[in-house]
């Protein structure tokens, strides 16, 4: 029998324990702002947060692809959290190009599509992209996979892999969800605007969110050297392992 309460209160335990790390972090919000590695850990964290809430109010409702799609986006926050922690200012830096790569090409893209603009906006445009060209010529953006190889926590792109696959993308895996197979009585099958949501998927998506909030946890924890919010961490690492060995042996 699957452990759906065990999973989503070790969730909302989560939920809790990055509520305390922000009552009990000492970081201060400077002018430096955005360049600092602790401020952009507790933005990492709070966006955490919503991904890890708005995800059990979709496993309330059964909604798995949609509650899958954002359980992905805690494996991203995780790998950023990560680049933080081992490569610091460097990383904040590749936060920085991958930002400014991001909006060259959609400054780009809007005169490739001759996309209609005022004289002005079309000028300040081009100045701003000449700009930009000229002190990040050199950018490149930043990508899940390459993040995660940053260190042994890569390892978990597997997972991001699979949320991609069957969820996040209109995939033939996630598609073939809707699809009713044929049988000896039925040789159409047909498409199913509502599959069944197994218990097991809904098991395995809470400790996937599990795994990557947890992540998210420590490592912003790590960043900002320590809090007493992020304290009953370590307890709950232990709580994580006891389900998910429990899950792995009802499995076997």
């Amino acid at each position: 029998m699957v452990d759906i309460p065990g999973w989503t209160a070790l969730a909302e335990k989560l939920d809790k324990t990055s509520l305390d790390i922000f009552a009990t972090a000492n970081v201060s919000i400077t002018t430096k702002g955005y360049a600092d590695e602790k401020v952009l850990a507790l933005t990492l964290l709070a966006r955490t947060r919503s991904n890890l809430k708005g995800t059990l109010v979709l496993l309330r409702e059964k909604r798995i692809v949609e509650a899958r799609t954002i359980a992905r986006c805690c494996y991203e926050n995780m790998y950023w959290v990560v680049g933080l922690v081992n490569e610091g200012e460097a990383f904040v830096r590749q936060m920085r190009h991958d930002e400014m790569s991001r909006r060259k090409q959609q400054g780009q893209f809007l005169f490739e599509t001759s996309a209609p603009l005022a004289a002005d906006v079309e000028e300040r445009l081009r100045g701003w992209l000449r700009d930009t060209n000229k002190h990040f010529a050199k950018a490149t953006m930043l990508n899940p996979k390459q993040v995660a190889a940053l260190s042994d926590i890569g390892r978990s792109y597997i997972f991001y892999g699979q949320l991609s696959s069957d969820s996040a993308h209109p995939s033939v895996t996630a598609l073939n969800r809707y699809v009713i197979a044929r049988t000896p009585d039925d040789d159409e099958g047909g498409i199913d605007v509502e599959p069944i949501v197994k218990d097991e998927e809904i098991e395995e998506t809470l400790e996937l969110l599990c795994q990557a909030v947890m992540g998210v946890c420590v490592g912003v924890n790590q960043i900002i050297g320590g809090t007493s919010g992020g304290s009953a961490l370590n307890g709950l690492a232990d709580e994580y392992i006891a389900l998910s060995n429990k899950s792995r042996s009802k499995a076997a």
